[in-house]
């Protein structure tokens, strides 16, 4: 079964759309859509639970405060780990041809084409923990974006890279990606609540470093990034993401360093 996470903060333009491509793209992949409100100003909500009527593969979980995208992701996740349980009793999980649960995420302002799930979802069942989407994979792009974004992007990875190296991983911070269920849920059993607990952009990157420590085989493929896709006004304040990434390299840093001098003693 995939399980695709949406967290999703006034996404009433593209929201729709994306649903609809996300349907079509995994017409022949057993498919649950999690759509996370969180506490949209706009109708977001209202067009996710009228979509949710219709197909039923969809389901709708609203926060009623902002907790930010780590704060979405989370609820996503506790709300997949739930639904798995639930469809092992009743014997619904394992489907002939997909030997292994694949949690997905994506962004829901339709920047991310829905077109590389099938490739993520097989690269999963060849034998991967971890799938990223990668802009800076050979045949990887990104199209309409802001130069300052575009620098911003590259130098989470340069930096992130050099703290926190994983072999051929070039995209850090990008948040389409796909998970073996059972590793990140694993994941979630040893760190609890502080999986992700920066709640800004940064919580992409805090969620991959932790993970990456359980997988065995992490993979990248291409795709092209079409922010000109994207409607209405950006949601990363820079300044804001900029610290939000030092603060997590100090903490990570403080944790792991705090980890270490526990082991001499």
């Amino acid at each position: 079964m995939l399980f695709v996470v949406l967290p999703a903060y006034n996404e009433e333009a593209a929201l729709r759309i994306l649903l609809d491509d996300i349907r079509e793209a995994c017409r022949n992949i057993p498919t649950q859509i999690i759509v996370v409100n969180d506490a949209s100003t706009d109708q977001t909500l209202q067009l996710a639970q009228d979509y949710a009527r219709s197909y039923p593969q969809v389901r709708v979980v609203s926060h009623q405060e902002n907790k930010g995208l780590g704060g979405s992701l989370m609820t996503g996740f506790k709300q997949v780990f739930t639904l798995r349980r639930s469809l092992a009793k009743e014997g619904l999980v394992w489907e002939k041809g997909y030997y292994h649960d694949i949690i997905l995420t994506m962004d829901a302002d339709n920047t991310h084409p829905a077109d590389r799930i099938p490739l993520m979802v097989e690269q999963i069942n060849l034998g991967a923990d971890l799938v990223v989407a990668s802009r800076y994979a050979p045949g990887g792009n990104q199209y309409g974006l802001h130069p300052l974004r575009k620098l911003l992007s590259w130098g989470a990875g340069q930096v992130m890279g050099r703290f926190f190296p994983v072999e051929g991983l070039k995209d850090y911070s990008c948040g389409y990606r796909a998970y073996r269920a059972s590793v990140l849920e694993n994941t979630y059993l040893i760190y609890g609540e502080e999986l992700i607990e920066s709640r800004s952009f940064a919580g992409m990157v805090e969620l991959l470093v932790k993970v990456v420590n359980y997988c065995r085989d992490i993979r990248e493929i291409p795709f092209d990034l079409h922010y000109e896709k994207k409607q209405g006004r950006s949601k990363m304040k820079i300044l804001a993401t900029i610290g939000g990434y030092f603060s997590l390299i100090i903490r990570l840093k403080k944790e792991t360093w705090g980890w270490v001098e526990w082991v001499r003693e």
